[in-house]
């Protein structure tokens, strides 16, 4: 392993605004060595790094957070007792973080030398905007296979962000964006299915989203992609849900998006209502016009 350079970063480090990494883990030693790699490279020095290993049974894992912790003190690990699920441990991680600019960070994904920096450089020139990310690439082991066509979600009205996000939500790759921190009163992710998208929706009514050209997040299509029978029995749906999972997808994602004070406090509750109502539509007819064109190919 390389040895981490000794030069004096106190000057950058108080020039920066602190970020907090958060890094979810679970029984991938090789991704997550890759991972912290990355995130010690960064150019971007005044990082919080807080890794959480959900409970994993490869006794590599520990062994390579611990290295990396002697390595660098930025890195503060936990180990969970038992298995807390994915979404909880992000939660963990998140509950974590002290700084005022956040970002999760998949166990087997990277990012560019200059993808902090370059997120949170755009939020500082921007403070009408929530969150920034670079551009999602996504990888089958270390073959390359296509880059996600990004979008913003900049106008005005917090209504208007809503709908154009799910419009145009698909892979989300601009979930693992770095957001501004603090915003959000409750746990940022519930346990249902599609609540990276109901997440993104909560920041959207918060303030604008975008993202930058200049730098890139690389994700395992593996790892992210998780097919409907996967879905189904993580949430050990029954029949009916399974049946009509597109149906169920839509409501659950749409009543999540006011579970949070800062959320509800931008609309009042007939505008929830109104709200929550037209995105299950939107979403329902997104996610089964997804599913017929599968079915068709």
């Amino acid at each position: 392993m390389n040895e981490v350079k000794d030069i004096d970063h106190n000057v950058q480090a108080n020039s920066e605004p602190l970020v907090t990494i958060g890094l979810p883990t679970y029984n991938r030693p090789e991704g997550l060595q890759k991972c912290l790699e990355t995130i010690l490279g960064q150019t971007h020095y005044n990082l919080e790094i807080i890794v959480s290993d959900n409970c994993s049974t490869d006794e590599a894992v520990q062994q390579i957070i611990k290295t990396y912790a002697a390595r660098d003190n930025r890195i503060k690990h936990f180990r969970q007792s038992t298995n807390i699920g994915l979404e909880e441990n992000f939660n963990f991680v998140y509950a974590k973080a002290k700084a005022d600019y956040f970002i999760w960070m998949g166990d087997d994904d990277h990012f560019d030398d200059n993808y902090i920096s370059e997120c949170v450089r755009y939020l500082e020139n921007n403070p009408d905007h929530i969150l920034c990310s670079g551009v999602a690439r996504y990888y089958s082991g270390n073959d390359f296979l296509f880059e996600e066509k990004m979008f913003k979600v900049d106008q005005a009205s917090a209504f208007k962000r809503i709908f154009t996000y799910f419009s145009k939500a698909g892979k989300n790759g601009n979930f693992y964006a770095v957001f501004r921190n603090h915003k959000l009163k409750a746990k940022p992710l519930d346990e249902h299915v599609g609540c990276d998208w109901s997440f993104m929706a909560k920041l959207a009514t918060l303030g604008k989203l975008s993202y930058t050209s200049t730098t890139a997040y690389h994700r395992s299509a593996e790892g992210n992609s998780e097919t409907r029978n996967k879905m189904v029995k993580k949430f050990r749906l029954n029949k009916l849900k399974n049946v009509f999972f597109e149906t169920y997808s839509a409501f659950v994602i749409s009543t999540h998006i006011f579970n949070d004070a800062a959320v509800n406090a931008r609309f009042n509750y007939l505008q929830r209502q109104f709200i929550a109502a037209m995105v299950f539509f939107q979403v329902n007819l997104k996610l089964f016009m997804n599913f017929v064109k599968k079915k068709m190919a």
